[in-house]
């Protein structure tokens, strides 16, 4: 049966922040609520075209001598995600050009930022992409991925100076994540529509108490 509540639109959540990312090794989420490790910093405004997630499987179709297709086999997978940043901090620059390759020094009541362009391939990192419906809020985690693209960057008053990355999604190292150890996963949080709710109070015995649920108080 068709159902409307099924139907996502991604925005903010309350902190403003959607795109994270850290070194390897960080603890990763496991579910769409989780609290993110300190290690996945926060990049801090996104541009409006939203963040895209292309999964390309290229294929192979065998036909027989009447040309009925009769097999299609895989030839290669491969997982991107695509993000504008509007920042121009510490963070973003440091994901844009490398870690190694932006120093930021305080002087005088003034932040410098020293910005080395070189042609070394990037790290690779963890991303994490976060988004909210409503009470609902949806999770994408890469545990390795990388950023193999950036798009031209404009430098003109009637635009912003951002950076739009395209980051390769890879399968990680053995055992590194358990959770999904071929490469991304999607976690998806939202309300029990069915009307049920287990609501356990701890050690209480007695008192008076207030359910808050959906943004509603009872």
């Amino acid at each position: 049966m068709a159902d409307s509540k099924n139907v996502w639109a991604a925005g903010r959540s309350s902190d403003d922040e959607a795109f994270f990312g850290g070194p390897l090794g960080t603890l990763l989420p496991t579910d769409a609520i989780d609290a993110l490790d300190p290690n996945l910093k926060p990049h801090g405004w996104m541009g409006d075209d939203g963040f895209v997630n292309n999964i390309a499987r290229d294929v192979t179709k065998a036909e027989d001598f009447g040309g009925d297709v009769i097999k299609a086999t895989q030839d290669n997978y491969e997982e991107t995600i695509q993000v504008t940043c509007c920042e121009s901090n510490p963070t973003v620059l440091r994901t844009v050009f490398g870690v190694d390759n932006v120093d930021v020094t305080f002087s005088g009541g003034h932040r410098k930022i020293s910005i080395r362009h070189d042609s070394a391939p990037l790290p690779r990192q963890s991303y994490v992409v976060r988004v909210v419906d409503g009470v609902k809020t949806r999770m994408l985690v890469v545990p390795e991925g990388q950023v193999t693209e950036v798009g031209e960057i404009t430098w003109l008053s009637s635009e912003l100076v951002q950076y739009t990355l395209t980051i390769d999604c890879f399968k990680p190292a053995a055992g590194s994540h358990p959770e999904n150890p071929k490469g991304v996963n999607e976690y998806i949080d939202e309300p029990d529509v069915s009307g049920k709710f287990l609501v356990t109070v701890g050690a209480a015995s007695a008192g008076t108490f207030t359910l808050t649920f959906g943004g509603r108080e009872t």
